[in-house]
This record gives C-alpha cells, sequence and structure tokens, in this order.
C-alpha cells in the first residue's frame, strides 16, 4: 500500500486530476457493467478531466478478493431501496450465463440500484479525502525531498 501511495504521488498530474480519476475509477470499480468497468472509467475519466490511467487502475477495487462483500453491501443497500422478498437469490442455481439471467430483472434492478449508490457514495468520499491527501503529500514531498 505504502509503494502503491508513492507512485501514486509521483504521477506527473495535479493532485485534482489525480482525484477525478480515483473517484471514476472508483464508482466504475464497483458499478455493475462488469466487462465494462474500465472502458468507462476511462471514458468517463477523459470527460470530468480525470486523469485516465489512475480511473482504469482503480476499478480493480472489484477483485476476487473484494467482489463478495462489496457486492454484498450493493445489493443489500439496492435491496433497501427498490425493496421486494427478504429472501436471497438462489446463487447456487448459477452456473452459467442463463442461470445468471433467470435471477430476473428485480435481482438486476436491485444491483444496479446498490452498486450506483454505493459507487456514488464512495466516489464522492475518495474524490475529497483523496485531494486533500494529495495535495498535502505533494507538498510534504517537496519539502523533504527539495
Amino acid at each position: 500500500m505504502r509503494a502503491w501511495i508513492r507512485n501514486l504521488v509521483k504521477v506527473k498530474d495535479t493532485p485534482e486530476a489525480l482525484a477525478r480519476g480515483l473517484a471514476v475509477g472508483f464508482f466504475f470499480g464497483v458499478s455493475f457493467f462488469w466487462g465494462l468497468q474500465i472502458a468507462l472509467a476511462v471514458l468517463v475519466s477523459h470527460l470530468v478531466r480525470g486523469n485516465k490511467v489512475v480511473a482504469a487502475a482503480m476499478t480493480a477495487i472489484s477483485n476476487p478478493l473484494t467482489s463478495l462483500p462489496l457486492y454484498s453491501l450493493c445489493y443489500l443497500v439496492g435491496h433497501v431501496l427498490v425493496g421486494g422478498e427478504d429472501t436471497l437469490p438462489d446463487f447456487a442455481s448459477v452456473h452459467s450465463i442463463d442461470g445468471f439471467l433467470a435471477l430476473g430483472p428485480h435481482f438486476f434492478i436491485t444491483m444496479l440500484v446498490g452498486t450506483t449508490i454505493v459507487g456514488a457514495a464512495g466516489g464522492v468520499a475518495v474524490y475529497f479525502s483523496s485531494n486533500r491527501l494529495l495535495a498535502a503529500l505533494r507538498r510534504w514531498n517537496k519539502e523533504s525531498w527539495g
């Protein structure tokens, strides 16, 4: 983690652009658009003048280690907002794309709402915290190394 932050501080871009890239990458990393996350993050980062490389890298927030807790949270948030039955979908029956699609529209709407809310809230938090943190780290880095 320390090396990742050190490399992020060394990227030749403004803390503002880096923060935008991190926020956009977080939003799309959490998003329900699996397979398109990096492409969408780079496109939107370009539109908001964020750092595209950082945005693409930040989509890795959803990875094999974080997917289960992350998407469980997203489903829970979506379920609270969308409503519906209090039982979880039968994921044990999902063995193919057809099984996944058989979860039905309510599952997909719940996940879309949940991932959008979690992604947006997390993206805003990432933007504001990283913008300040990166600016402070840049100042400290300049003072320390001259």
